[in-house]
């Protein structure tokens, strides 16, 4: 007994000698060595772990003796192991260092502000999109209409229920006031304005960046309430996306992308077709969606000559032709009743150049070009008695840049000079009047990014334009605009972040607003330079942003509360109200003191495992103000939510669940609409290379007509304001091929 005693002290005491060793460890990232909190610490084969604390400590006990493997994890971030023999000699506190992985949302760096930042490093607030842009191609895959709505905040307003055009509404502002970039090069707007989403495919982009708030200290007028950039892919890899899509309500679409990489040089091209039969949801006769046949073609060229040059030349050629109205209209029917038709056809062609030089391992200038050529015809039969309305015309755009870019450990600063030109030219066999109009705008800028310390960053900038601009009979004598813009970003802890920022705008009076979209600019008179001013604006917005694992693997919580504030002088608006549209002219006017758009925008973003929840609640007030009377923003919902619950299995499965609501809005006669909710259900298979998806839209099956007709007047019709799907549910299908 005496010996079996000693025994099980021994034991007991070498169990005791071996759970005394520990590990202890500061865990930090290994480019801004900013402690990680919630940093995992793991022994090997074991479910021995710990956590970092707000310090980035943490201390692993009860370690056995011997050569023992140390796991140190951190969301985001690649993995550390240490292979250590204890008992440690030394007991010192061990410095981690984890660098991110280059793939983190966190870490894609942002080319809209030109500031060589990433997200989480950025003054300027900034949203981006990546993974959900597969998801947006297999829903909407001949147009990016569903992918920008992915944010809070974002609304695609349709212009005109024949030809089904859209704008992009940014913080409940009008769609003229949203620039939309694509690659860094303004190639849209316009005449091409309520096309331009409608045209774009999502196949071949890699991100889409929102600068919400004012940003024409970036890029010049026209970037009141935002910009929207939209980046392609490059020739990084040897890639051919194959991607086939049929839904039940007539849309046939087969877009094909390819990529090429041979040394030093570099290839991608776009190929997409879109077809759509005319759909009429409600069968009164009229068509919801119209008839479309679309082509789009994208070649792009990547020369890589060393380490220091970069060049890339693309072009894009599209052509499309549409129809909407009266079904027998449509399908050349001689049928007198109902008659209406309203039928368009366009065609683009742009080029883009870009080379870019460092000039030393930090500093880099550089040179970019583009050009846009853009034809549009209008054809609106309106009755049987030959009455119509006939608009076309050529839109030139040219943009001209050189940048120089200096970026040092701490500061980044950037500036350049950029040249715009826009040309319309009105075809003279269709006008009454012509309603030519040319603006030429020479901008000089300099934007100035400073880390002054790890927890505070400031960012400003300044920006000259001077702007000539002319129509048929008149012009103005030049108007000069200086934009100042600030922006701070002040981490309180790493989870935890403020930034505030604001700045000043300007957009010139053009012809081509969303109010005369609707008529096909029958009877809206040319732009008087003489009588009309730019609209100039200045808005701020102060952002919340809170990001944690809780020290867990699997879980990231993500919260983001955003406070917006707009003001824009000497609005312009269209008068079109009480007119008889047949033998009064419309012209635009500037009778508003003020048009206001505040509120704010609350993000929640939890992703548990394999399942990704969000959910996006955004308040709007926008209205005009003259004098001590407020008249409410029309089609502009006062609450909006949006989100969606995603289920991902990596190269197996994704069903996603979506879901959006707005309140009621103001429509021109000043009633309220009903309020909206919508849903939908996507669930992709991946076989290999094969991804099999089947598409469930708005299966609730919440269209304008089941409230109010979208024709006021069968025997004329003119199409009401659109403030609801027109289109009602529908079903897509249809198969991506990688090879």
């Amino acid at each position: 007994m005496k010996n079996i005693i000693i025994t099980l002290i021994l034991v007991a005491l070498a169990t005791i000698t071996n759970a005394q060793n520990y590990f202890k460890a500061k865990v930090l990232d290994s480019e801004s060595n900013e402690t990680l909190i919630g940093a995992t610490i793991l022994l090997k084969g074991t479910t021995n772990g710990v956590s970092t604390d707000v310090n980035g400590l943490a201390t692993l006990n009860n370690i056995p003796n011997g050569n023992q493997t140390i796991v140190i994890t951190f969301i985001g971030y690649e993995d550390e192991k240490l292979i250590l023999n204890f008992p440690i000699e030394s007991k010192k506190v061990h410095t981690v260092l984890l660098s991110a992985y280059d793939t983190e949302i966190d870490e894609i760096i942002i080319e809209a502000t030109r500031g060589n930042r990433t997200v989480s490093n950025l003054p300027t607030r900034t949203e981006v999109l990546t993974e959900e842009i597969d998801e947006a191609a297999s829903m909407e895959s001949s147009k990016i209409s569903h992918l920008i709505t992915h944010s809070t905040g974002i609304q695609v307003q349709t212009t005109a229920a024949g030809s089904n055009g859209a704008v992009v509404r940014i913080q409940g502002l009008n769609g003229r006031y949203t620039q939309m970039l694509k690659d860094g090069f303004p190639l849209y707007g316009g005449f091409s304005g309520s096309l331009d989403i409608l045209q774009i495919p999502p196949l071949d982009l890699r991100q889409v960046e929102y600068i919400k708030g004012p940003a024409s200290t970036f890029y010049g007028g026209g970037a009141i309430s935002g910009v929207i950039n939209l980046l392609t892919k490059k020739a990084d890899k040897d890639e051919t996306l194959l991607h086939i899509n049929l839904s039940h309500i007539g849309a046939r679409d087969f877009n094909a992308f390819t990529s090429r990489r041979f040394g030093k040089w570099g290839f991608t091209n776009l190929a997409s077709m879109h077809i759509h039969n005319p759909y009429d949801a409600d069968k009164d006769g009229f068509s919801d969606i119209a008839q479309v046949s679309k082509f789009n073609f994208n070649p792009k060229l990547f020369y890589n000559p060393n380490k220091k040059t970069n060049l890339y030349f693309g072009s894009t050629i599209s052509k499309e032709n549409r129809k909407g109205g009266s079904m027998s209209k449509i399908n050349n029917q001689n049928t007198s009743s109902p008659y209406f038709l309203d039928d368009q056809e366009s065609s683009r062609f742009t080029t883009q150049f870009s080379v870019k030089y460092k000039l030393g391992t930090t500093n880099t200038i550089t040179l970019k070009n583009s050009f846009s050529s853009f034809d549009r015809y209008i054809n609106i039969d309106e009755n049987v008695l030959g009455t119509s309305t006939t608009f076309g015309g050529n839109q030139l755009n040219s943009f001209t840049e050189l940048n120089f870019n200096f970026n040092k450990e701490t500061q980044n600063i950037n500036f350049g000079l950029n040249a715009l030109s826009d040309v319309f030219s009105e075809d003279n066999y269709l006008a009454q009047q012509l309603r030519n109009q040319e603006y030429s705008t020479l901008g000089l800028y300099i934007n100035h990014l400073w880390d002054i310390s790890d927890e505070l960053s400031v960012e400003s900038g300044l920006r000259a334009d001077k702007v000539d601009a002319s129509a048929f009979q008149s012009k103005n004598d030049g108007q000069n605009f200086v934009l100042p813009k600030i922006s701070a970003l002040y981490k309180l802890t790493p989870e935890l972040s403020i930034r505030l920022g604001g700045g000043m705008g300007y957009r010139m009076p053009t012809l081509f607003n969303e109010e005369a979209e609707a008529y096909g600019y029958r009877n809206v008179k040319a732009v008087d330079f003489e009588s009309l001013i730019a609209e100039e604006s200045y808005g701020s917005n102060i952002d919340f942003k809170y990001q944690s694992t809780f020290g867990l693997d699997n879980v990231l919580l993500s919260l983001n509360q955003m406070f917006f504030y707009n003001v824009i002088d000497n609005p312009i608006t269209l008068n079109e109200g009480n007119i008889n549209l047949y033998t009064d002219n419309m012209f635009y006017e500037q009778v508003y003191d003020s048009l206001f758009s505040k509120g704010f925008e609350s993000q929640i973003k939890l992703t548990v495992g394999k399942f990704t929840w969000f959910f996006g609640y955004t308040y709007t007030d926008a209205y005009l103000e003259n004098g001590e009377n407020k008249y409410s923003l029309n089609l502009t919902p006062k609450h909006s939510i949006k989100g969606d619950l995603l289920f991902v299995v990596d190269n197996k499965w994704r069903i996603g669940w979506d879901y959006d609501y707005k309140s009621g809005q103001f429509l021109i006669d000043e009633s309220i609409t009903k309020s909206l909710f919508t849903t939908g259900v996507i669930v992709e298979r991946t076989i290999n290379n094969f991804v099999i998806f089947l598409n469930a839209e708005n299966f609730t099956d919440v269209r304008q007509s089941n409230y109010k007709s979208s024709v006021d007047v069968i025997t004329s019709p003119q199409f009401t304001e659109v403030w609801a799907p027109l289109d009602g549910y529908f079903f897509n299908a249809g198969l991506k091929i990688k090879l």
